[in-house]
């Protein structure tokens, strides 16, 4: 983990934040350390900032691609498309500490696979990335942020709801690779473990959207049902703590069958349990 890196693109970033939504592990780890009990949190993950945008960025003052290079982001291109995929690293490619990359929402035909969102910026367009963007939280940093002493930037962040998150992760399961199905599943575990306090905030959430996105909170049940049954990827999912702090695959199993017996209640209309 490098919140050196995650303050700079912060800063960068600032006047466009009301615009954009922070999503992957550093929305996984701003909830965590933000919205949550205070707790051992993992130490190394991604240096990926992904940001979820519309397909038209309005210019605020200054363009941002401008903002970017002028606080020392490199732009670096990434496949063969024209134009390229953007990343934007710091201090560069080559010793990145954070690298910046812009998502839109793909269209259902998929006709437009990268999209500019100001002059020289592009963004990836991929499916199921609108319920990141779907009444997202506000999530300030101020001096009495829990984060505070690790970041100089002060201001309003948006994030994914965290079952929209949760959600999410579903969605792209079938697609990822199995290293990126195990990370994934890792954030989704510790965001519905009950000791880490925010298991009934991501139930409440699932049901809401249970109705708008009832295929993708299916999804959701079934992944998680089948994984929590597999105890090689269990194994791989536990893995993921250092070896002082690793739970017993069934412990996570546990955790995982527990929530989703509450989501089967909350679908049929019962109460919805706490945290505590």
């Amino acid at each position: 983990m490098n919140t050196k890196g995650l303050d700079r693109a912060l800063k960068a970033l600032s006047p466009y934040l009301g615009d954009l939504v922070i999503c992957g592990a550093w929305a996984w780890y701003l909830y965590r350390r933000c919205l949550a009990p205070p707790r051992w949190i993992p130490q190394e993950f991604t240096r990926d900032l992904d940001c979820v945008g519309g397909e038209r960025l309005p210019v605020r003052d200054t363009r941002l691609f401008d903002r970017l290079t002028a606080n020392e982001f490199e732009w670096v291109p990434r496949g063969s498309a024209t134009p390229p995929v953007a990343h934007f690293a710091w201090p560069d490619k080559d010793n990145a500490e954070v690298e910046i990359e812009f998502l839109v929402p793909a269209r259902g035909d998929g006709s437009r696979p990268i999209v500019e969102l100001q002059p020289g910026l592009t963004a990836q367009a991929l499916p199921h990335l609108e319920i990141l963007t779907e009444s997202p939280l506000e999530l300030m940093i101020d001096d009495k942020s829990p984060v505070a002493t690790e970041l100089r930037f002060r201001g309003s962040v948006r994030l994914p709801r965290v079952g929209h998150f949760v959600i999410q992760k579903a969605l792209i399961h079938a697609r990822r690779g199995r290293d990126e199905q195990v990370k994934d599943l890792f954030y989704v575990v510790e965001l519905l473990d009950r000791e880490n306090g925010l298991s009934a905030g991501a139930l409440e959430d699932v049901s809401v959207a249970d109705g708008r996105w009832k295929s993708g909170v299916d999804r959701l049940a079934a992944v998680l049902d089948k994984r929590a049954g597999e105890r090689p990827f269990l194994i791989a999912v536990a893995e993921q703590y250092p070896v002082e702090r690793r739970p017993p695959t069934t412990y996570l199993e546990r955790e995982i069958r527990a929530w989703l017996t509450n989501l089967q209640e909350a679908r049929r209309g019962g109460p919805r349990p706490s945290d505590q």
